[in-house]
Formats: structure tokens, C-alpha cells, sequence
């Protein structure tokens, strides 16, 4: 019957482990640390090949830590065409074990003994084993240096750490594998991501740069909180899932803007499209007025006190087009310009204005009608039915809901489903406050003007204090804002 030894129990776990670890440097950790444990290894390191070459991922080496050396290694680059020991197991697709390197005459030794003269440290015995991927494909290479005995000395390499680091490496081969395939599907989404967010800002020059800036403020919160959490200050933590699954989403929150009619997206002016079509119009009722005048149809004094109100508004429409807000008696003028109807000699009636172009420019604030500002709330849903197509794996599985909800307020008056706080959870509340800070700030939006920061984070604090966003959120990606401000290290856009 097999003993369960302690040694045993350890390569079990070891093999667990490696099986179920998801980031590619822990597992090269883990692998490099369980076979210098088993082999009595002092120092060791892990290469990689990019099929030109081999680099030095990690490197450890007890001595000299315990010691307290300066001890930084550079990451080392073996031309993959040089015959050394690491190519040298590679090509022979064999493990190397040499009793003593400065014995040993067949490999080039003067990187490793100016290493050993400047940390005053000696590499004797070495073990070089080639780490294979599913198959037969050499994906990278182990060396372990200085086999140490129960006392301390040291020794050579044993021949039967060969099949036992071996074994290790296997095992973790397929994980690494497993890793590597996951990583490309990763690469290939982000790739698609990318080119989605340069298509959603490139539809319209006044969301330029909105997307990609809502997602580097979202890495730069989550860089914030998770030090305020380190001392003690912020009681939540981001795992890097998280903030995978927070970034993902903040990249796609805009996708359905990609189905928003442009005339609408673009409106940078109340009349928009319209504007140049009621200029003619009013110039040509003018001069059709003067010809009345002329022809005797009109009275003189009439014709004065008509011509001087359409010159007036004329002269006062551009700025009407585009004023952030109107004054009540603005509003008025253009209601009132909207009853004028001009009527021609044969009595076919001409609007001043038409209902469209008074709905338009009456807006009191901003550029959109009611039901302009309908159509870009519908982007949300888009995104929503969009995102749902995409079948995201579980690293990415809260993307949907993340970004298609990144309107709603925790008192339900957001939209478009009216939800409330216990239906959002922390990453959306993020990425809420985050995209209201952007479009405040931003200096390419027509729906609002430039806000200042200070301005703009007073405005979220009133939001937070109505009950529409979290205020302890609030408060901390404030005080990052502030950060970025004071510090001048924002790299947006």
C-alpha cells in the first residue's frame, strides 16, 4: 500500500495547485520554487523562447536574498543559435546535468563567472531541463544551480532529479498550455475590443476620445482605491478579475452609440442639420418682402418694422443655435417667430419657422429635443442586446450587465430599466460616476459645456447627496480626480 509522505502529500499539492493557478508568473513561481525545494537547489531560473530567442522570466537565488546582496538580475536574452547550456538541452532535447560548470570546458562560462566575482558567490553543479509543450514543442527551459546536501555543502545534481523535475514540468506544461490558448482568445477579444472602441469614438468627433478615457479613469480608480484599501482606508478590495471585467466594460459602455443615427450623435447646435435650410428661408421671405414694398403691396412702415425683426433675428439665430442655455425671453422670440407666416402674391403661405425648427431652437438647455435625447438613451439598450451576442467566458461574465447599466441610479431614476442600489453593484457604480466625470469635463461633447474639475465633482457630490450615486464612491474617486489633477499624471486623450 502506498505511504502518503510528507514529500508525497507536497508533490500533490504542488500538482493541485499548478493544475489551478490562472496567471502565467505564479505558475512559473510555483514551478521554480516546488523543484528547487526538491532538489535542494540554491538558486534557479526559467527561460521562455520566443522562437528567437530565450529570456529570463524569473530568477531566484537563496544565497544571496538571505544574504541581503544587492541582488537585481537582468533579464538575460540567449540567441537561440548560440551553443550554450540552455540551447545546448534544447537541440539535444535532453536534460544537462554538469557536476562542476568551471570543470565543464564545452560551454561559454564568463557570464556566469562575472556574476559569481561580483556577488562573490560560486555556481558549481547545474541542471538544465527543457520544458515541453503538449507534444513535442519546446516552450521554454529550466536551470537549477547548486545542488546543496543535508548539510549545507554543495553536490551534484542526483540522476533521479531528473525524472522527478521532469515531472514537474509536465504537469506543468499543460496547465501552461491550457494558459497560453486562453491568453490568445484573450488577445484576439482585446484586439476586437480595440478596434470596436476606435470605431464607436471615430463615429463622431464630439466622442472622440470618451471611451478610451472612461477606461483608463476606471484603471486609475481602481489603482486608487486598492491603495487606500492597503492602508486601511477603503474597506473594499479590486481583484484583478474585477478589474479585468470593470476595464472590458468600460471599453463597450458606448457600443450601441455605433446604432445612434449620426444626425443625432453629431448634434453639436440646437437646429443642427436644419439651420442653414431656415437662413435661406428667412433671407429669401426678406427680400420677397422688400419686393412686395417695392411693388406696392406692402406699406412702407410695415415693411421697415418686419424687415428690422427678421435682420434682428437673423443676427441673433447663431448664437440661439448654439448658447448653453436660453433666457425665458429668448425662448419667447422664437415662439413668437414661429406664429409669422409670409404670404405671396399667389397666396401660397410661407412659415417663418417651422414646428421642427421651433421645437429645436426652443431647447433651453443643451443641443437635443425630448425625443432626440430619447434616441441616444437608447444606446444603452443596444449595448445590452449587442454585448448579448458576444459569448463572453467566465472571466468576462459581468460585462453585459456592467456596461448596459452604466445609466441607472441607485434611487431608479437612471434608465433604461429604472434600476435601484441593490440591483447595482460596486463596478457599475464605478464605471456610472466615472463616465458622468468624463462627459462633464470633456471638451469635445455637444449635449453640455466644459465643466472645470472642481465644478464637475461638486456636481456628483449633489448627485450622491439626491440619492443617485454612491457617496462613499463618490468621495474616494474624487480624491482621485483631485490626485490626478494636483499630480498632473493623467495620460488621457
Amino acid at each position: 500500500m502506498l505511504k502518503m509522505t510528507e514529500e508525497i502529500n507536497e508533490i500533490m499539492d504542488i500538482g493541485y495547485a499548478m493544475a489551478t493557478e490562472k496567471y502565467f508568473q505564479r505558475l512559473f513561481d510555483l514551478l521554480l520554487k516546488a523543484s528547487m525545494k526538491f532538489t535542494g537547489a540554491d538558486s534557479g531560473e526559467i527561460f521562455v523562447t520566443d522562437q528567437r530567442r530565450f529570456t529570463t522570466i524569473i530568477h531566484v537565488n537563496k544565497t544571496l536574498d538571505k544574504r541581503g546582496d544587492h541582488y537585481d538580475p537582468i533579464e538575460e536574452y540567449i540567441d537561440i543559435r548560440a551553443m550554450n547550456m540552455v540551447t545546448y538541452a534544447v537541440s539535444h532535447r535532453d536534460v544537462l546535468n554538469i557536476e562542476d560548470i568551471y570543470v565543464e570546458k564545452q560551454f561559454e562560462t564568463l557570464k556566469i563567472k562575472e556574476f559569481d566575482k561580483y556577488h562573490e558567490y560560486r555556481t558549481k553543479s547545474v541542471m538544465v531541463v527543457p520544458i515541453y509543450e503538449i507534444g513535442s514543442k519546446i516552450i521554454g527551459v529550466m536551470r537549477l544551480i547548486n545542488c546543496t546536501d543535508d548539510d549545507g555543502n554543495l553536490v551534484s545534481f542526483p540522476s533521479e532529479y531528473e525524472k522527478l523535475v521532469g515531472s514537474l514540468t509536465s504537469q506543468m506544461s499543460i496547465s501552461l498550455t491550457t494558459m497560453q490558448k486562453m491568453q490568445e482568445m484573450d488577445e484576439l477579444l482585446d484586439s476586437f475590443v480595440k478596434s470596436m472602441t476606435t470605431a464607436i469614438d471615430a463615429r463622431t468627433p464630439y466622442n472622440a476620445n470618451h471611451t478610451k478615457n472612461v477606461a483608463k479613469y476606471c484603471e486609475k480608480v481602481v489603482e486608487y482605491m486598492n491603495m487606500l484599501h492597503t492602508r486601511g482606508e477603503f474597506r473594499e478590495f479590486i481583484s484583478e478579475d474585477d478589474k479585468e471585467q470593470l476595464l472590458m466594460a468600460a471599453r463597450l459602455h458606448d457600443l450601441g452609440k455605433m446604432i445612434t443615427p449620426r444626425e443625432v450623435l453629431n448634434k453639436a447646435t440646437r437646429l443642427g442639420i436644419l439651420y442653414d435650410g431656415l437662413v435661406a428661408r428667412l433671407q429669401k421671405i426678406q427680400l420677397m418682402l422688400k419686393i412686395d414694398m417695392l411693388e406696392g403691396r406692402l406699406d412702407k412702415a410695415d415693411w421697415t418694422m418686419e424687415d428690422l425683426r427678421l435682420t434682428n433675428f437673423l443676427e441673433e439665430l447663431p448664437q440661439l443655435n448654439i448658447k448653453g442655455r436660453l433666457e425665458p425671453g429668448e425662448v419667447e422670440r422664437i415662439k413668437y417667430m414661429g406664429t409669422k407666416i409670409y404670404k405671396d402674391p399667389d397666396g401660397k403661405e410661407i412659415e417663418y419657422l417651422t414646428v421642427e425648427e421651433v421645437k429645436s431652437l426652443s431647447i433651453a438647455k443643451g443641443t437635443l429635443t425630448a425625443e432626440e435625447r430619447k434616441i441616444v438613451e437608447q444606446h444603452v439598450v443596444f449595448t445590452d442586446k449587442m454585448l448579448a451576442e458576444i459569448k463572453f467566458n467566465e472571466k468576462y461574465d459581468r460585462v453585459r450587465k456592467i456596461a448596459s447599466c452604466h445609466h441607472e441610479y441607485l434611487d431608479g431614476t437612471g434608465y433604461p430599466n429604472h434600476l435601484r442600489a441593490e440591483d447595482l453593484d460596486m463596478l457599475t457604480r464605478i464605471l456610472t460616476i466615472v463616465d458622468i466625470y468624463d462627459s462633464l469635463t470633456s471638451t469635445d461633447r455637444p449635449y453640455k459645456g466644459t465643466v472645470p474639475p472642481p465644478k464637475a465633482i461638486k456636481i456628483l457630490e449633489e448627485m450622491a447627496h439626491e440619492g443617485k450615486l454612491d457617496i462613499e464612491l463618490v468621495g474616494v474617486i474624487s480624491d482621485c480626480m483631485w490626485e490626478m489633477e494636483k499630480n498632473k499624471v493623467s495620460d488621457l486623450v
